[in-house]
């Protein structure tokens, strides 16, 4: 048994169709770099270009490994590399005189960032180790940008698969299918107005709250859920967020989610995205699709009636209200 020895992020991108390979990952994207600009006002004129622009570039990329997970039909080909992105501190001129630039060397950052290039079914998808919002930006701009397109179906994560686990867990229905089963729901966030107005719940008991059951009568979306999974391989503790802009899906992965066996011995922080993205995401979704359109057509009203009523008993009967009294 594998455990990850601390939480870790993930975000997932996809590259366009014309890369097919691992093999076109090493010929068209590690070998570009990128040159970012310093950009802040009064630069001197006279100030020297290399000391104005920050290096982004590829470094430690591993060979093409493999690795097959027991209960998936496909085997993934994929390879290891660090983005190391230079950028400036926030400080950048000489404070004696706020005029002159500090040396490079004594306002430079540099950010070193874990990336994995996957190849699955003659498609590359990659796993950055982030979710921070400049972090990914470099990372996406050293990839190139226009490399990127909308992760395909198998990642569309949504409000309604939220409300589904929701479901599945309160009607004690735990079994996703004879493989995966839900051992709990002890965090989420949801949208009330707009994105300024955000409801979050925190809970080892998050889905027997009554302010939960409130906001999934209501009808609110769930933006994003953490959820505990048992496998039969595998004990997976996750954040799950709604894919944003179609094209990134974030994760967080708990510490001491684990993995019962890894094929090939590679280290478990690599692991771990690689049989959420490709092999755990996937086959929840493809059974929500398969219940998709009872539980929207019938099932989830019938359900947010269901515990529509209990909230309203519940609240009732805390602060001693009569149906009378109900107007």
């Amino acid at each position: 048994m594998s455990y990850l020895s601390k939480s870790q992020r993930y975000t997932l991108l996809k590259l366009k169709t014309s890369f097919t390979s691992i093999e076109d990952v090493q010929q068209r994207i590690l070998t570009r770099d990128h040159d970012e600009p310093l950009t802040v006002k009064n630069i001197p004129s006279d100030a020297n270009q290399d000391e104005l622009t920050f290096k982004y570039e590829w470094n430690n990329a591993s060979d093409p490994s493999q690795i097959k997970f027991e209960n998936a039909n496909q085997e993934f080909k994929y390879l290891k590399v660090t983005a190391s992105c230079e950028f400036s501190t926030r400080r950048v001129f000489d404070p004696t005189d706020g005029k002159n630039l500090l040396p490079k060397s004594e306002r430079l950052n540099i950010a070193l960032i874990e990336v994995l290039f996957v190849e699955i079914s003659n498609e590359i998808h990659v796993v950055i180790f982030s979710n921070e919002f400049y972090g990914l930006r470099r990372v996406k701009i050293l990839i190139g940008e226009n490399s990127i397109e909308p992760l395909t179906a198998t990642h569309n994560i949504h409000s309604d698969l939220f409300h589904w686990l929701f479901f599945k867990y309160i009607k004690e229905d735990y079994e996703l299918d004879g493989n995966i089963s839900i051992d709990n729901i002890n965090g989420f966030t949801g949208m009330v107005i707009n994105q300024d107005h955000m409801f979050e719940g925190n809970s080892s008991q998050t889905a027997e709250l009554i302010i939960t059951k409130a906001f999934i009568t209501n009808g609110h979306p769930i933006t994003s859920i953490k959820v505990d999974l048992q496998i039969s391989d595998a004990s997976i503790n996750f954040y799950l967020s709604e894919i944003s802009e179609g094209k990134e899906l974030g994760i967080v992965v708990e510490k001491r989610s684990s993995i019962t066996s890894i094929m090939n011995n590679e280290e478990i922080e690599y692991v771990v995205p690689m049989y959420i993205f490709f092999y755990l995401i996937p086959t929840v979704l493809s059974l929500y699709k398969a219940d998709e359109r009872e539980f929207l057509s019938t099932v989830k009203t019938d359900f947010s009636k269901e515990i529509g009523i209990e909230v309203i008993k519940t609240i009732m009967a805390k602060n001693n209200i009569s149906v009378n009294e109900l107007g």
